[in-house]
């Protein structure tokens, strides 16, 4: 659940990851009741100063309805999920439609998923005790069968975010820990390198080439893009470096191979931006 505002439009930080598979680089999944125009607000514009293209849904949901289809498909377009537990969270049906959700996209999607513990104890958010006990208790009063099924993957979906990597306030600076936090994701997404919006015949030559490259394969694949210049060779290969960096765990875009090789201590540059990836 996000912070409320006026406009109809979600918000979103700029970055250059619209050439990735990923619409954005994180979502952020938060109780606005208590942290709406403080703590995450401060997030959000952090992320946004460090160009990380960051989700968050200015309108609050009415009582009684559903998480909407664009909310469920920011949350599968995220590379990164950050889900600030308060003391709130689990207070809110939407929230916790949120976390399930988002924790399908963890398994299936391969999604990373960050807990911030903000003012609350990780042993509460896992044990369900303290606030979270409270919430639960109010819900499981006069439940249905369909009800308490729908309570019980809440309650694993929070077991299950709690056993990931976390970040707990605890009575550090706002401010830093902000910055860490920050620092962790901006570490976690790939430098996509610039390609021009709307190629004419792109998407054919990128689908020729992906079918000479397995990307599963544990072997060395090789393959050659040749023409006159200008032709746009190069405006290829960025593209399926971009398409394909997620595949693999480790990846280097290396350009202008020949011309900087001659430069002095071309090669020495060349093998240090190739093995920093």
């Amino acid at each position: 659940m996000a912070s409320t505002r006026n406009s109809k439009r979600p918000s979103s930080s700029s970055s250059s990851s619209s050439n990735s598979k990923w619409r954005y680089d994180v979502f952020l999944s938060f109780r606005g009741k208590h942290t709406r125009n403080s703590f995450t607000d401060h997030l959000y514009w952090a992320l946004d100063r460090g160009n990380i293209k960051t989700f968050r849904d200015d309108e609050e949901l009415p009582r009684g309805e559903e998480i909407s289809p664009h909310l469920l498909k920011a949350i599968e377009g995220s590379r990164i999920a950050i889900i600030v537990f308060s003391k709130t969270y689990a207070h809110s049906k939407w929230c916790l439609d949120e976390l399930v959700k988002i924790m399908e996209c963890e398994k299936g999607k391969g999604q990373k998923v960050f807990s911030i513990f903000y003012h609350v104890e990780p042993s509460e958010v896992r044990n369900h005790t303290g606030t979270y006990v409270e919430a639960f208790k109010n819900r499981e009063r006069n439940a249905n069968k369909e009800k308490k099924k729908k309570i019980e993957e809440w309650k694993t979906a929070l077991r299950k975010a709690r056993k990931l990597s976390g970040f707990p306030l605890q009575d550090r600076s706002e401010s830093k820990f902000i910055e860490e936090i920050v620092d962790e994701i901006r570490r976690l997404i790939p430098k996509l390198v610039h390609v021009s919006e709307n190629i004419v015949g792109m998407d054919e030559n990128l689908k020729q080439v992906k079918l000479l490259i397995d990307a599963k394969s544990n072997e060395v694949s090789m393959v050659g893009i040749y023409g006159i210049g200008g032709i746009g060779k190069t405006t290829i290969a960025n593209v399926i470096y971009n398409d394909m960096l997620d595949k693999f765990k480790h990846h280097s875009f290396l350009e202008n191979v020949r011309k900087r090789s001659k430069d002095d201590h071309g090669l020495l540059q060349l093998q240090e931006k190739k093995s920093c990836r």
